[in-house]
């Protein structure tokens, strides 16, 4: 079968929307051709990665978060009649990319498969009001023309809200780190970070993780937050930093590879991430939990069905006072932090089986 997959990144571009995708191709590329169509910041090009075919197209705008080709309908056209894909697989709610896949889909009779990534599209900027005009109008024709499949069971009572039915796929997590030996100790008082750093990205609250980690120093002065993770605010969170007098207790390593991000989550005694709007599923928290390391996460979307309270980890609220008490709380007690470490490990089982 023929196969053409299109998003709005891919990997290693972006984040776990793109790194599901790469995922996804290279599960179906054990058995299938797949084409993957996607936009890139960097240089415009055609790849191999594995058995997967990627071509990499410049937008010619960047709209919020959103990459616009003006010529990708037609594109887009041409391919699927030249090569006779059997069905098309779209990544959203990025608009775009997945609404054109829609329209040639539509147009050239293919089955469309659509995989929805998040739980709500409104992130508390100033783009939440065509957010709210796109889902009442385009989105609904582009998920009506399609098979809907979501990411977790947090997405798909969102999108049964909004009139429509889908199946759950949980995102995969690459092999290497499943195979990898876990290390419940972690090193020093290291805490980890990992997302992007961009504006429109604000709500994963690296922000409130600094001015927590103010309290934390006050109790332990050798804490040590690695950010992982690039975007165009890194220079204003570096000045925050600043500010915060915390340009000891602070390391930012921008993008990192595969096999230095599983070294860092095993060197860590514990993962951050205090998103504040709806994480579709978090798959970076998996990631953790899978190296030994336990993680302090908000109450939102999917994070209270991947951690249970007191077992992989703490849900904690959206204040840097409970943050920061939840991360002493964990560096203290390292007894209870490698319990919760090993049920960590255990408890994944049920989303990458």
């Amino acid at each position: 079968m023929k196969i053409l997959m299109v998003a709005p990144y891919f990997y290693p571009e972006g984040g776990g929307l793109e790194r599901y995708a790469y995922e996804m191709a290279k599960e179906l590329g054990e058995e299938n051709e797949v084409v993957v169509i996607c936009a890139t910041k960097l240089k415009e090009m055609f790849e191999k990665i594995g058995g997967i075919k990627v071509l990499r197209k410049k937008p010619n705008f960047i709209l919020s978060n959103t990459p616009i080709r003006v010529f990708l309908p037609f594109e887009l056209l041409r391919m699927v009649k030249r090569q006779n894909f059997d069905v098309i697989i779209a990544h959203t709610p990025v608009p775009f990319f997945a609404d054109v896949a829609s329209l040639v889909a539509k147009l050239l009779k293919k089955p469309l498969i659509i995989v929805y990534h998040t739980g709500d599209l409104k992130k508390g900027s100033w783009v939440d009001f065509w957010a709210g005009l796109y889902e009442r109008t385009v989105e609904k024709i582009t998920l009506r023309n399609a098979e809907v499949v979501s990411v977790s069971r947090y997405v798909q009572r969102t999108l049964w809200e909004k009139g429509f039915y889908s199946k759950v796929k949980y995102p995969k997590i690459d092999e290497d780190f499943i195979l990898a030996k876990p290390n419940f100790k972690g090193e020093g008082n290291t805490i980890l970070f990992v997302g992007q750093l961009g504006k429109f990205h604000r709500w994963k609250n690296l922000e409130l993780v600094l001015r927590a980690l103010v309290f934390v120093k006050k109790e332990l002065y050798d804490v040590k937050l690695v950010v992982v993770g690039s975007g165009d605010l890194i220079e204003w969170y570096k000045r925050l930093v600043k500010e915060l007098n915390l340009e000891e207790n602070v390391e930012f390593l921008g993008y990192v590879s595969k096999e230095e991000l599983i070294r860092r989550y095993k060197s860590a005694k514990l993962l951050v991430l205090p998103s504040s709007k709806s994480e579709a599923f978090g798959i970076v928290v998996l990631e953790a939990l899978a190296l030994g390391t336990p993680v302090v996460v908000s109450k939102v979307g999917e994070f209270p069905v991947i951690v249970e309270d007191g077992k992989g980890g703490l849900l904690t609220g959206l204040d840097e006072r409970d943050l920061a008490e939840k991360i002493l709380f964990l560096l203290r007690n390292e007894k209870i932090r490698r319990k919760m470490a090993i049920i960590g490990r255990k408890t994944i089982k049920r989303f990458i089986s």
